[in-house]
């Protein structure tokens, strides 16, 4: 897991231009952005991100900062909303589970 995580980072600096001193969690975060409603609407407490607008079809909609939001918003409530990092692990390892093996 650890190497994964170590690729992983590594294909982030390539693609955010960041130098390998630096750290790279930061400069992902700029990234999303927490999605603040208006006005007051039920969704305001649901951890959503806000999901911004592109230009190209063709790799807008695959950027990190258009995917991540998506993918995030697209997790039920009850995962969004979880403290614990392992039982957010476990949520949604089942969760991605039931949705690979449904039938």
């Amino acid at each position: 897991l650890h190497r994964l995580q170590i690729i992983q980072n590594s294909a982030a600096r390539i693609i955010t231009h960041t130098k390998s001193s630096d750290h790279i969690t930061p400069t992902l975060s700029e990234l999303l952005h927490p999605y603040t409603p208006s006005r007051s609407l039920r969704s305001s407490s649901a951890v959503l991100l806000s999901v911004p607008s592109f230009r190209l079809s063709t790799m807008g909609a695959r950027a990190f900062s258009c995917s991540a939001p998506r993918l995030w918003n697209s997790l039920p409530l009850h995962i969004r909303q979880l403290d614990s990092i392992t039982q957010f692990r476990s949520q949604i390892k089942t969760h991605l589970f039931k949705l690979a093996y449904t039938l």
